[in-house]
């Protein structure tokens, strides 16, 4: 019991890059401090009855592929990261956010959700952004419009890009002896069917639309970092930099970790030393952890020790899993393709 409790632990760790949350009557082989316990180590909130200080800096992470939708633990949502952002925009308590951006990107949908709404909370209180070992396509357009990005040495940032992708299956089902037909009433009625590839007409129609998402993409950057379209066209085209080549192009701002972010959100917000950081989304439970756990996860021990013709299963159920994250209602994404082999 106590290395499945470790485990899940470690899980949840790893998924939310904090600390869990103890759980009672479980003993963990290792002390551990929440980010927001260790920043407020010294401070002396003024406190508001049972409310706790009137002063919060809301640290809220940005962890995993950005899908639409809710998402699940793993990934950021659009849907629930868009009323976190606009919870912390309403609570009177919150006087700073610092977004913790941990993403290859995803869903460009998703990502412009997210967006608005760091623009409608930036409107109303200092939003400070910190790199994790990536932000880059959808995570760097979560990010662009804050007051100021805090990046790693060797964060990933950029890949400003877009591309689209559509699935087509009709080779695989007639393998299977499945065939399919249709009736529409337009040439472009089914155009999201997956079950037979894009025609020529299809194809320019979705051509077109990723070319004009990634020229608004490249408005959000050259007007939220002033640079001029034409520069940042010479850095943008998908390209990936790490931080330090990012503070050079005026990507970001200032070279630093999670604890400077939250500092100079601090006093942004003109807090002084009297206040304390909350972590959002709120943590998850153990049991809610350990059910992702089984429903998601595999285990690399498993895989290692498995014959060829399983470890080639579990690798394809795996990308599976990946591909269930691209589910933008456009087929419209600005994402890294790390871990894909494309031919």
């Amino acid at each position: 019991m106590d290395k499945l409790a470790y485990f899940g632990d470690v899980l949840m760790s790893s998924a939310r890059s904090r600390p869990p949350a103890i759980t009672p009557g479980i003993p963990l082989p290792f002390k551990q401090v929440a980010i927001g316990d260790y920043m407020n180590a010294g401070h002396t909130p003024r406190l508001l009855g049972e409310r706790g200080s009137d002063n919060v800096v809301a640290v809220l992470y940005l962890e995993g592929e950005i899908v639409d939708g809710e998402g699940e633990l793993t990934n950021i949502g659009g849907d629930r990261f868009a009323a976190e952002l606009r919870q912390l925009r309403k609570d009177d308590d919150v006087k700073a956010v610092v977004l913790r951006v941990n993403s290859p990107g995803g869903s460009a949908y998703a990502s412009e959700e997210i967006q608005h709404e760091v623009i409608e909370l930036k409107a109303k209180k200092p939003v400070i952004v910190s790199m994790g070992n990536y932000a880059a396509s959808g995570g760097y357009w979560v990010s662009t419009y804050a007051d100021r990005i805090f990046a790693e040495p060797n964060t990933l940032t950029g890949s400003i890009g877009v591309f689209g992708m559509f699935l087509d299956i009709q080779k695989l089902g007639n393998s299977f002896g499945i065939t399919w037909d249709s009736a529409k009433t337009g040439a472009y009625a089914d155009f999201e069917t997956t079950s037979r590839p894009k025609t020529d007409q299809e194809l320019a129609l979705a051509q077109a639309r990723v070319d004009d998402l990634y020229a608004k993409f490249l408005d959000k950057v050259a007007t939220s970092r002033n640079i001029p379209v034409a520069t940042l066209q010479t850095i943008a085209q998908g390209r990936v930099w790490a931080g330090s080549e990012a503070l050079d192009l005026k990507l970001v701002d200032e070279i630093g970790g999670l604890g400077n972010a939250i500092t100079y959100a601090a006093n942004k917000a003109k807090l002084g030393e009297r206040y304390r950081v909350k972590e959002y989304p709120e943590e998850v439970t153990f049991a809610e952890s350990l059910a992702q756990l089984f429903r998601n996860q595999e285990q690399p021990v498993a895989r290692a020790k498995a014959d060829p013709l399983t470890q080639e299963f579990l690798k394809m159920k795996s990308d599976l899993k990946s591909l269930q994250e691209f589910n933008d209602p456009m087929g419209m994404y600005a994402r890294m393709p790390l871990g894909w082999d494309i031919k």
